[in-house]
């Protein structure tokens, strides 16, 4: 059977998912497979925010119909939209309701940082500057200090073109100007990031988490998949 050792459930806010899918399969072992929805979010406004918290829980609905053994909601913009409480009220409230493990983007990346000890951070993300600061607001809500910032300028829309090297080459610049950093977190699941988790780590010595290992890792892990996986980091390897 397709996704005979775990079926994990995504429900992704864009309404175009390239990435993602592709960063999943590149990293799961045989006999995982992805049931995937997407939402309707093209430019992350309010309306569109609020319309896929809604339509997010409908989804997830529908995937515990359909048998899946975790469901992930993605975005954490959408997660985050009506507090951090009730986010994790929402999963508490969830899975009760459906009798299947829930997980979300955010409480993915803040298990993850805290498995690591992730302290004094440096934060990637492939936005322009006007959404630095919700970028880093996500990693002073994990609890980091946050030593500096930077983004690629791009668009969700585009987030496709994103060259392979871009978050690596980004993450160098990041770790060299700030030294004491500890680990650096890249935010946003949907555009090409895993491969610069092990270079990174290599030539720097720090913890490496983003968006997409980290949701992956933890449904993976809450799913009873315990494999070390080797090239995406201290997270797949070690914990």
């Amino acid at each position: 059977m397709i996704g005979s050792r775990a079926r994990i459930g995504y429900v992704s806010p864009p309404l175009t998912a390239e990435v993602f899918p592709y960063e999943f399969y590149k990293i799961v072992p045989e006999g995982v497979t992805l049931v995937l929805t997407t939402l309707t979010v093209v430019a992350l406004s309010p309306s569109e925010i609020d319309q896929s918290y809604v339509a997010s829980l409908q989804a997830a609905r529908a995937m515990a119909a359909a048998g899946v053994d975790i469901v992930v909601l993605g975005g954490m913009p959408v997660n985050l939209s009506r507090g951090q409480e009730n986010a994790k009220a929402m999963i508490a409230a969830l899975e009760a309701e459906l009798g299947v493990k829930v997980s979300t983007s955010a409480s993915a990346q803040e298990t993850a940082v805290r498995t690591l000890a992730c302290r004094n951070v440096v934060v990637a993300h492939p936005y322009d500057e006007s959404q630095a600061a919700r970028q880093c607001g996500y990693a002073a809500r994990f609890g980091c200090n946050i030593l500096g910032a930077a983004g690629l300028g791009s668009t969700l829309a585009q987030f496709g073109r994103v060259p392979r090297d871009a978050a690596l080459e980004l993450g160098r610049t990041l770790l060299r100007e700030h030294r004491r950093a500890d680990s650096i977190l890249f935010f946003s699941p949907h555009w090409p990031t895993v491969e610069a988790i092990a270079p990174l780590e290599r030539e720097f010595g720090v913890n490496v988490v983003t968006a997409a290992q980290a949701a992956i890792w933890d449904a993976l892990r809450r799913a009873s998949i315990s494999d070390r996986i080797a090239g995406y980091g201290r997270l797949f390897s070690q914990f």
